[in-house]
């Protein structure tokens, strides 16, 4: 049997989501073939997964960022998908292209689960061309349609109810998918020896502080850094694409401590072994599922949102850097 998973966007959902998600399914179908198609720098990642028969990668070029000529990329996209005979094809993203995409291939006859357009290809194609579409199709999930009965679940604040207490990926593979099993995170990976020989025995934390929203920029970042290396801390902080997937990995691994905001970089840390001290500012800690979190700030914090919804410009995220060192001494003292 050959078995093609999809999850593209982002590189923290490739590491929390596409990950476990092939282990899974490769513990369910031992003597299947699984390949996954994947983007960006989430190819390089899948490429280290032992578990992996073959990536399969689109670009940024394959993706243009308008409609049209994205819809066409992608037409040529599920040709080449078509060419390599899957018996299963399970589409884990939430994104509008690769939800077409498998739309695309379940019209033709592919065997498809999890995720979906709506809307027929024929009918969607003349609607586009006819300029029939509006935007409020694309806006959130209005477009998506699923074989998994739950997946209405991941467009509610299911993080509010008491019960769902789980991090994001525990939530969105175990319920909203129904992939049953304990998710598997790690992978196999030598730490960087020469690396942590030029720490010269100080302890090394790396530090995130900015990522792809304003919910996750943390404001003090040169003051944080100062501080942590005059208390005797390597400091690192490379986490731009300008390294490569295993060398970053392989970095992590030596790492004590990674202090982050709600960001890729956690997950690659997990992947790795490596605790997390989270700044997570908007983002309610539970769905994070970091080993660490600094304390709560202001009454509104985990509101979930990526726009600060009380005029406060993201205070929650103004975490003194004294009290973050105050963590970082503490965990480490303990280890």
């Amino acid at each position: 049997m050959k078995i093609l998973i999809m999850r593209f966007m982002g590189l923290g959902d490739v590491a929390s989501i596409l990950l476990p998600a092939v282990k899974l399914i490769k513990q369910q179908t031992p003597d299947a073939e699984v390949d996954v198609l994947t983007f960006g720098a989430g190819i390089e990642l899948m490429q280290m997964v032992p578990q992996v028969h073959a990536v399969l990668g689109v670009t940024q070029e394959q993706w243009p960022g308008d409609l049209l000529p994205a819809v066409q990329s992608f037409v040529g996209i599920g040709e080449v998908v078509l060419a390599q005979g899957y018996d299963r094809v399970i589409n884990l993203d939430t994104w509008f292209m690769p939800c077409f995409l498998a739309r695309l291939l379940k019209d033709v006859g592919v065997a498809v689960e999890g995720n979906y357009i709506n809307t027929p290809i024929a009918e969607f194609t003349q609607r586009l061309t006819s300029n029939q579409l509006t935007q409020a199709y694309f806006m959130g999930t209005n477009f998506l349609a699923s074989s998994y009965r739950d997946m209405a679940d991941w467009s509610s604040p299911w993080w509010l109810r008491p019960e769902n207490s789980v991090s994001y990926p525990h939530f969105y593979l175990n319920h909203c998918c129904g992939l049953a099993g304990e998710l598997d995170f790690s992978l196999p990976v030598t730490l960087d020896a020469e690396f942590k020989a030029a720490a010269q025995g100080k302890p090394i934390i790396a530090l995130s502080a900015t990522g792809s929203a304003r919910n996750k920029q943390y404001p003090r970042v040169e003051q944080l850094t100062q501080l942590l290396e005059q208390a005797g801390y390597l400091v690192w902080s490379q986490f731009d694409g300008s390294l490569p997937m295993a060398t970053t990995l392989a970095r992590l691994k030596a790492t004590d401590l990674l202090v982050t905001v709600a960001t890729s970089t956690q997950w690659l840390a997990r992947v790795v072994g490596c605790p997390s001290l989270m700044i997570s500012g908007s983002m309610p800690p539970s769905v994070l599922g970091a080993e660490l979190n600094v304390p709560r700030l202001t009454d509104c914090q985990y509101c979930g949102q990526n726009e600060c919804q009380s005029g406060l410009d993201f205070a929650c995220l103004d975490v003194a850097p004294s009290l973050i060192l105050q963590h970082v001494q503490h965990y480490l003292a303990t280890q």
